[in-house]
């Protein structure tokens, strides 16, 4: 097994404060999803959509800088010291990617949301999509935080 790069203690701290940035934003993200109403035929509330929408939004544009820091260090890193840790590695990418899409396709509903000719049934999915994703993102953070914490010990 490789020994850990000596930044590796740095880079994970760093990660970790980006984690919890995202989910502050993720928290809002849900509080936001929580509060689109559709009664009936008429939509109510937009501003909780656009609410949702914008934090897609900074998650789309931030989360690719994320993604590529985590990948281009600890993730690099650990996956040189073993055969495991490889393949964590791999599938950590693996889900970044997945999520980028998902979150594309989440953003994208929401900004056709007012050509939907079923809007209840739009906006129970963007509901249900919103929040698919950031249950995912959770996951797959507390995931990561937890195996470079065991790397480090």
């Amino acid at each position: 097994m490789a020994s850990l790069d000596p930044k590796f203690h740095e880079e994970t701290v760093s990660i970790h404060k980006e984690h919890e940035e995202l989910v502050a934003q993720l928290d809002q993200m849900d509080a936001a999803l929580e509060q689109i109403v559709c009664y009936s035929e008429i939509f109510t509330d937009l501003a909780t959509a656009n609410q949702a929408l914008s934090r897609g939004k900074w998650m789309a544009e931030w989360l690719p800088r994320h993604y590529e820091h985590e990948e281009t260090t600890v993730l690099a890193t650990i996956a040189k010291m073993s055969p495991e840790l490889a393949s964590f590695a791999r599938e950590m990418k693996r889900q970044h990617n997945e999520m980028r899409v998902r979150l594309e396709n989440f953003r994208d509903r929401i900004e056709h949301l007012s050509e939907t000719s079923d809007l209840e049934d739009a906006v129970n999915q963007i509901k249900k999509d919103g929040t698919n994703l950031t249950r995912m993102m959770r996951l797959h953070m507390a995931a990561e935080e937890k195996k470079f914490a065991s790397v480090e010990n």
